[in-house]
């Protein structure tokens, strides 16, 4: 399965690593990790930059480089994940509640961080 992977969730398993790629591929088989070309100009701006946020881009950064890298169009970073997440019909970890919102309206897989694990968002929407 395709997992397309945000800023936000890669800064957050660099400021804190944890077994989230065992627990993805535990859901999904073996997952095919993606980056997008707007995710890797995001974090390469933070990361140069100076402090620990920067650091932990830098780290997010080395995590991103084993990824495939997918072109994106010139729309924001969460409007570019949604659209590659539909095209290619794949899932999308993220730890920005609002871009977990929009995905799950669409009925995309959203993965995310709880309690240092990677989990899948439940669809709350009633």
């Amino acid at each position: 399965m395709k997992v397309i992977f945000d800023s936000s969730f890669l800064m957050a398993v660099a400021e804190r690593p944890t077994t989230w790629f065992e627990d993805i591929a535990e859901k999904t088989g073996k997952p095919e990790p993606i980056v997008l070309e707007c995710v890797l100009t995001e974090l390469r701006r933070l990361a140069s930059g100076q402090g620990r946020k920067a650091k932990t881009a830098r780290v997010a950064l080395e995590i991103a480089g084993g990824f495939f890298c997918a072109p994106s169009g010139e729309a924001g970073p969460d409007q570019e994940i949604v659209s590659a997440a539909l095209s290619m019909k794949a899932a999308v970890a993220t730890t920005d509640t609002d871009l977990s919102s929009s995905l799950v309206a669409l009925n995309i897989q959203v993965f995310s961080l709880r309690s240092g694990r990677a989990t899948l968002v439940r669809n709350r929407i009633k």
